[in-house]
């Protein structure tokens, strides 16, 4: 069993994670410019787009633009890894204060989450070209927040399947 300095431990290290990515994602555009004063800021902005690409379509009709450059994940990308991040954060902190969901609920959760994300998905197929990118982010926003503090709540373990203690206890 894993002690609770190494599952704290793990739990941060995954919130820098997630913290990290999503700064990445924003700082790609401006480390891969000619002006950036950064050494290696090309490498670095190139493997952040390299990683976006195995992930996501990458359209730049469908992706936000900063420094003139489009980012390295599309509109609901970015919404789903930057609120992400955030519910990280967030699970973590509440994890570290013993406020944690019951698993029981998480289901029920994450599906309400996904509507906004699915909803703008069906728009899509059905009226191509209709949906903003913002709305395409801010609709992936509940669903990155529920993952986020998902995540969390797995590194820390905090959570309670049903009857796992009883499952134990029999062991």
């Amino acid at each position: 069993m894993p002690s609770t300095g190494f599952i704290r431990r793990l739990a941060w290290g995954l919130s820098a994670l997630a913290v990290a990515w999503a700064g990445l994602i924003l700082a790609a555009p401006m480390l891969g410019s000619a002006a950036s004063p950064a050494p290696g800021g090309a490498y670095a902005s190139a493997a952040v787009y390299w990683v976006g690409s195995l992930v996501c379509h990458q359209r730049p009709e469908r992706s936000f633009h900063l420094a003139g450059a489009r980012l390295p994940v599309c509109a609901r990308c970015t919404g789903l890894y930057l609120s992400g991040a955030l519910g990280v954060i967030v699970g973590t902190w509440r994890g570290l204060r013993g406020r944690a969901v019951p698993w029981s609920r998480w289901r029920l959760l994450l599906a309400a989450a996904s509507v906004p994300t699915a909803a703008t998905l069906a728009a899509e197929w059905l009226w191509p070209s209709t949906e903003s990118g913002l709305a395409r982010a801010a609709a992936a926003v509940p669903l990155g927040l529920a993952a986020g503090v998902l995540l969390a709540e797995f590194a820390g373990f905090r959570g309670r399947l049903h009857g796992c203690e009883a499952t134990r206890r029999r062991a």
